[in-house]
């Protein structure tokens, strides 16, 4: 839906508000398809006109207007980010929070880590070595702080916000990882998400190895747990307690786009568990979009195999984007085995 500049009087605007109460369908439809074309800049005229004295059922389709209004914008964001270089992971978690929480303050967001990050500069310095950068991090993080896993209301979706992350200082496996990636990368630490099925990880590239095919990792970190440190072999034990041959994807680091629709999956998952099918239902569908039309995917199912320079399997390694994207693997799980 394109947006258009031109915008109604305020004599106008009241008109168009007056007939959401209409009783003819059409022409409610055609009013909120006309107030949708001008896109989130209606939304304070709607929000005040709520508050006003209206119909019941006037209220209730200026509720759905807004929502429609703030998913569409929410919707283009992730589709647009999708197309892009998918660089930018921060941003793009930004809008996925925006989706439960359309009115987050994202300058208190951005400060909150910028704050975190100030911290842990203070305590580097060039001599360090890696497991010295971590440790640093986990201190500031998860002792001065207070991050943790939310073991007791896992399944929570704002577990999957970031802004709610950063506020309550708990979340799930991969959002926290989220943030303690982007910390490691403003201090120049090789740290990148692995994709395990059921507990999103980190991994500490070994910068003497980083040009090897595909990278390997001098150690892995679960933010999960107060960023404990643990190697392959802790790895292999957690695949055997679920189940799963222990394939090299599972050890390797994975895409932006590989966490952006695992983040999805776990929201999807939340609102599921908590009853809102509705909300549900169209995360799936924004999910499956990106999936579909993500032009790294494009690439392989054309033959240009891009995963030595992507750190990514191809096809033949069946990589969650390449099979159903329900599959419980591909998001995170309170399961057993949490490197403890």
């Amino acid at each position: 839906m394109s947006i258009t500049n031109a915008f109604p009087s305020e004599g106008e605007l009241q008109a168009m508000i007056c007939l959401l109460d209409d009783t003819d369908p059409e022409v409610v439809e055609e009013v909120s398809q006309a107030l949708m074309l001008r896109g989130p800049v209606i939304v304070p005229f709607l929000e005040s006109a709520w508050i006003g004295e209206l119909p019941l059922i006037a209220r209730e389709r200026i509720e759905e207007l807004i929502h429609r209004i703030q998913w569409n914008q929410c919707r283009e964001a992730l589709l647009a980010w999708n197309q892009g270089d998918q660089e930018d992971l921060l941003t793009v978690l930004i809008w996925i929070a925006r989706i439960r929480y359309p009115d987050l303050d994202e300058s208190e967001l951005r400060n909150r880590l910028e704050s975190l990050r100030i911290e842990i500069w203070k305590e580097m310095n060039p001599f360090m070595t890696a497991l010295e950068k971590v440790r640093v991090i986990n201190h500031v993080l998860f002792k001065i702080h207070g991050f943790r896993g939310n073991t007791s209301n896992y399944n929570d979706p704002q577990n999957s916000c970031l802004n709610k992350v950063l506020e309550s200082r708990k979340g799930n496996p991969i959002v926290l990882c989220c943030v303690y990636m982007w910390l490691a990368a403003k201090m120049e630490m090789p740290v990148v998400g692995v994709n395990l099925p059921q507990h999103f990880i980190l991994a500490y590239l070994d910068s003497d190895l980083q040009a090897k095919t595909p990278p390997k990792a001098l150690f892995y970190i679960n933010a999960f747990n107060k960023g404990m440190v643990f190697g392959e072999k802790e790895i292999e034990r957690f695949l055997e307690l679920i189940h799963l041959p222990a394939n090299p994807r599972y050890f390797r680091p994975c895409t932006h786009h590989d966490i952006v629709i695992r983040v999805l999956n776990n929201l999807i998952h939340g609102y599921s568990e908590s009853g809102k099918q509705e909300a549900s239902k169209e995360l799936v569908e924004l999910r499956d979009v990106l999936v579909e039309e993500n032009p790294r995917r494009n690439l392989r199912q054309e033959g240009l195999d891009i995963a030595d320079t992507e750190g990514e399997p191809g096809p033949s390694d069946n990589h969650p984007n390449d099979r159903d994207s329900n599959d419980p693997n591909d998001r995170d799980s309170n399961a057993p085995g949490d490197f403890d």
